[in-house]
This record gives structure tokens, C-alpha cells and sequence, in this order.
């Protein structure tokens, strides 16, 4: 799976976590509530499924049970928090703006004013996603990547979804669809914009070359990422028998990428063909094979600073003099 392709299943799985958000939300919130209930109980029930899809999506992809139940509860609990508190405070303050300054008619200031509050509410909404996903994957650096694609894509989720509700009238079916449409969107751009910000700003990647998941990256965003067929590592590689639970890690340490043997044979731990019994450093382009899986080490950073390319040794590290 590219780059492209991650985007992409994120825009889908959030666009369907908005989509089955606004049928909970018309079948159990009741339109004769006050506003408040309706924001509070409506974000609740489109906050968690938005978050289950969102955060879940790698989870998913990887078709790991143990990962999925993980990253779901995660996306549930942060979406169930910050649904509310989004919804609440983008109503809020377009009843503020429409009380105060809506008494002289809806001028393009109103407007722009209820647009940018909905826009502001839902903002905070992929924040918590955001900070959700980096946490399910117990990485501060995903965390970042997660608050700021989160906040650009509920704000532009945001916006989307309230100049629908400006343009369309109140009681007509287009609204009903509006709404949903709309909020397909918010659910679409913070999966995208998450995804998006991860892919501009990762320091680097595996991309599995040969075996299970071929064509799939896994970003490399944490000081220790253990790789093997455990369910509960980072990079899960399945169907190989060869590949040990817990097979490798690949350690970022100073700037430098590290591939770690966690006493697996070193016959079946290779760096460009060359057995590795203890650590050795990698560089952009090496090839690493776990069991019969081959990964291509991908650094962000290599075209700007270019690394002078050295075959890996066994049991050692290269020093740069």
C-alpha cells in the first residue's frame, strides 16, 4: 500500500464513519430536543463511530483482531469525548453570533462568522482523533503528526459541513442530505489530512517488497518498532513461519536507524544478503529480510542529506569518520 493509497483508505473509512454517524444521529436524537442535548448526545453518537473508523484503519488494513480490538477502543473513547465538545462549542457559538449579531438580518459576516464557529468546534473534534491514533500507537511523534492533521482536517471538515447547513433550508430533504454529506466530509478529511501529515513528515519507512502485505509502508515514527507475527508488535509480518514472534526491532536512536536481531537466527535476519546476529545500521534503500519477507528501508531525509551507501556487517555498527 502507497502512500496514496493510505490517504486514500483513510478519506473512505472516515467518510463511511461520518455516513453511519448520521444515520445514528437521525434515528435516536429526537429533533424536538433543545439544542444542547441534540449537540451533546449527536456529537457523542457521530464522534465514536468517526473515531472508530479513523483511528482504526491500519488495524483494519492489517486484518490483526488483537490490534483492531486496540486501536477501535481507542478511536471510541476519544470520539465519544471530543464528538460532544465539538459539536457543543460549534453550536454555541453560531447561537451566540445569531443572537447577537443575527438581529439586523444574515449578512456575510454572520455568515462567515457561523461558518468559521462550526469550522473551530469541529477542529477540536479531529484534534482528539488525532491525539487518539498517537496514543493507540503509543508514539508521541504520531501523536504530532495526529493534532495537526486532525486539527486541519476538522476545520476544513468543519467549514464544509456548516456552509451546507447555511446554504440549505431548514425542513427540506436537501438538508437531510446535506447533513450527511456533510458529514462524509468532516469524516473524510480528518482520516485524509491525519494520514496526509503522517506520510510529509515520517523520517522513514518499511515497505514490504515480498510476503505478507506486499506494497504496504509502515511509517517509522517511534524509538523502538519491533517487527514479527506477534499481534501486538508494531509491524506485523504474518504467513511466514520463519519470522519469529518477536523477530526484530528497528531502533532510531541519534538520527540513526538501527536493525536489532531479538535473538532470532541470524540465517534468517539478513541486511543486503547479510546475516546480522546482533545490530547493524541501515540506510535508505537497504534491504532487509525477516524469514522468506523482504523489506526496503526508505528514509525520508535522504535526498536532502545523502548517506554514503555500505553493506551491512554483522555484529556492527558504522561510524561515520
Amino acid at each position: 500500500m502507497d502512500r496514496l493509497q493510505r490517504i486514500y483508505y483513510n478519506a473512505v473509512f472516515g467518510g463511511l464513519g461520518g455516513l453511519l454517524g448520521w444515520l445514528l444521529f437521525g434515528q435516536l436524537v429526537d429533533p424536538a430536543w433543545d439544542w444542547k442535548t441534540q449537540a451533546l448526545l449527536g456529537g457523542l453518537l457521530i464522534g465514536a463511530v468517526i473515531g472508530y473508523f479513523v483511528v482504526s484503519v491500519e488495524a483494519i488494513l492489517d486484518r490483526s483482531l488483537v490490534r483492531f480490538a486496540r486501536y477501535a477502543a481507542f478511536g471510541v473513547v476519544v470520539g465519544a469525548l471530543g464528538g460532544p465538545i465539538g459539536f457543543f462549542i460549534g453550536d454555541w457559538i453560531n447561537y451566540l453570533i445569531v443572537s447577537t449579531l443575527g438581529s439586523g438580518g444574515i449578512t456575510p459576516a454572520v455568515v462567515l462568522f457561523v461558518v468559521l464557529a462550526r469550522g473551530f468546534g469541529w477542529m477540536l473534534f479531529g484534534l482528539a482523533l488525532g491525539v487518539g491514533e498517537g496514543i493507540a500507537a503509543w508514539s508521541s511523534r504520531k501523536i504530532s503528526y495526529g493534532v495537526v492533521g486532525g486539527c486541519l482536517g476538522g476545520f476544513v471538515g468543519g467549514v464544509v459541513f456548516a456552509i451546507l447547513m447555511v446554504i440549505l433550508s431548514p425542513g427540506d430533504s436537501s438538508y437531510v442530505w446535506g447533513q450527511a454529506m456533510g458529514l462524509i466530509v468532516l469524516g473524510a478529511c480528518i482520516g485524509s489530512f491525519t494520514a496526509t501529515v503522517e506520510e510529509l513528515f515520517k523520517p522513514a519507512a518499511v515497505k514490504v517488497v515480498r510476503g505478507w502485505q506486499e506494497g504496504r509502508e509502515y511509517a517509522i515514527v517511534k524509538p523502538v518498532q519491533v517487527l514479527g507475527r506477534d499481534e501486538g508488535v508494531d509491524i506485523l509480518l504474518l504467513r511466514d513461519m520463519k519470522v519469529e514472534k518477536r523477530h526484530a526491532q528497528i531502533r532510531w536512536e541519534h538520527g540513526r536507524f538501527l536493525l536489532v536481531n531479538t535473538n532470532a537466527p541470524a540465517a534468517t535476519t539478513l541486511v543486503n544478503d547479510v546475516p546480522v546476529a546482533d545490530l547493524v545500521e541501515l540506510h535508505d534503500g537497504d534491504r532487509i529480510q525477516l524469514g522468506n519477507i523482504v523489506l526496503k528501508f526508505l528514509m525520508r531525509a535522504a535526498k536532502e542529506q545523502p548517506t554514503p551507501r555500505r553493506r551491512a556487517v554483522p555484529q556492527a555498527i558504522y561510524v561515520e569518520g
